[in-house]
């Protein structure tokens, strides 16, 4: 990011002070929107951002178009936004002073995981619609709340706002980052294996820099003094802005610091199949039929996949796996009390039956984190791997793997 910044002037001036709060948790919420737009210089016409400088931080899109960002969080027992709110605690005034500050940008946007009461989602939906009548009515009553001058400056506003009310919540905003953003990243730019939660916290990592304006170049701050312009205020401005600067090359740059799986990743291959080939040996000695069992292989999957993204950290998803453990446990009991006999196969009849009655509305959990019938059956394979269901009577899995290895296959 050396040589000329490629930054309007009106956004090099310093900032006017923010009195707003500046606790811990409104660093870390921010921290992580941003870092969604740290995944997207391959996939967008975003060219850079700029952390913590007019706005909580700044976009640059092609064609000279930036867009100031204010972010807002909102606990849940905090109630809705309403209008009034949005002035002062949801700092559409400020937004506005910024705005005009920074010689009117086409766009702003305040970005909020709360929800927006009916008065404001009208505001919001018209603002995103170009809806003249509603935001000359509102421009009009308004004006002054803003801090506009007149009606007309506030109309003006209101055309380039728009609000995004739709954010996860502190608490799980990681994950969904992660499975929305970090995977869709890696997948796309086809390189090094990576971790996605390490890639993440590597990304926000730079994000902490660049709104402490740390940068991440190691020469020590002495550099200043050997040069005849050290003190210039504008040289040191200039620097300062630079070290708030995220472009693509930094993202790149820190990724690469990253270590590569490798050897893990190959290991991790060949203990899926050892767990695989024990799901297999149940199924296919409860007769449920080769095409079956394939079928068993990919639904499985489904569910890990599933699963992946109710873990840590988003709250209670221990409670959630746990409660379709249960559910599921019992119905596959149930299931096997009805056609289990003690010396024959009973998978297909089991499968049939399960099959039936694994559906979300019928255990209690329809429309729970968008799960499906497959996602259960898939908890159903899982399930019959950690040999807590069985498809037929049970048998010694070290022994029929003796046998196999006797009789060549």
């Amino acid at each position: 990011m050396g040589g000329k910044l490629d930054i309007p002037w009106e956004l090099r001036s310093q900032p006017s002070e923010d009195s707003g709060s500046e606790t811990a948790d409104r660093y870390a919420f921010q921290y992580q929107v941003i870092a969604r737009h740290c995944c997207e210089f391959d996939a967008s016409d975003l060219k850079w951002l700029l952390c913590e400088w007019h706005t909580d931080y700044v976009l640059a899109l092609s064609g000279e178009r930036y867009i100031l960002v204010s972010v807002k969080h909102r606990e849940p027992n905090q109630g809705n936004w309403t209008l009034n709110r949005l002035y002062d605690d949801g700092g559409l005034k400020t937004l506005c002073d910024r705005w005009r500050d920074c010689r009117k940008p086409q766009q702003c946007r305040l970005a909020t995981n709360g929800v927006l009461d009916k008065e404001a989602k009208s505001l919001a939906d018209a603002c995103a619609s170009g809806n003249s009548g509603i935001i000359v009515d509102f421009a009009q009553t308004n004006y002054a709340k803003l801090g506009c001058a007149d009606p007309g400056e506030a109309e003006e506003f209101l055309r380039s706002l728009r609000i995004e009310e739709d954010l996860p919540s502190r608490k799980y905003i990681r994950a969904h980052n992660i499975e929305n953003f970090v995977r869709p990243m890696l997948r796309r730019t086809k390189g090094a294996l990576l971790d996605a939660g390490k890639a993440y916290d590597a990304i926000l990592e730079i994000i902490w820099l660049a709104s402490r304006a740390f940068g991440t170049a190691t020469t020590p701050s002495t550099w200043q003094l050997s040069r005849i312009d050290a003190f210039d205020s504008h040289v040191l401005q200039e620097e300062d802005v630079r070290k708030r600067l995220i472009d693509a090359s930094a993202i790149a740059a820190q990724l690469a610091q990253l270590p590569i799986l490798g050897g893990g990743l190959l290991q991790t291959e060949a203990s899926a199949q050892v767990t695989e080939t024990r799901l297999v040996k149940k199924l296919r000695r409860g007769e449920v039929g080769e095409t079956a069992i394939q079928a068993a292989r990919r639904t499985r999957r489904t569910w890990a996949d599933y699963s992946a993204r109710y873990r840590t950290p988003l709250p209670g998803e221990g409670d959630l796996l746990d409660d379709l453990t249960t559910r599921v446990l019992h119905e596959a009991g149930m299931a096997e009390s009805e056609c289990a006999e003690p010396n024959s196969a009973y998978g297909k009849k089991m499968l049939a039956i399960l099959n039936e009655r694994l559906l979300p509305e019928r255990l209690g959990v329809f429309n729970q984190r968008n799960i499906d019938r497959l996602h259960l059956l898939g908890l159903v394979y899982q399930l019959t791997d950690e040999c807590k269901i069985w498809w037929s009577p049970e048998f010694d899995l070290e022994e029929e793997a003796s046998d196999e290895h006797a009789d060549g296959r």
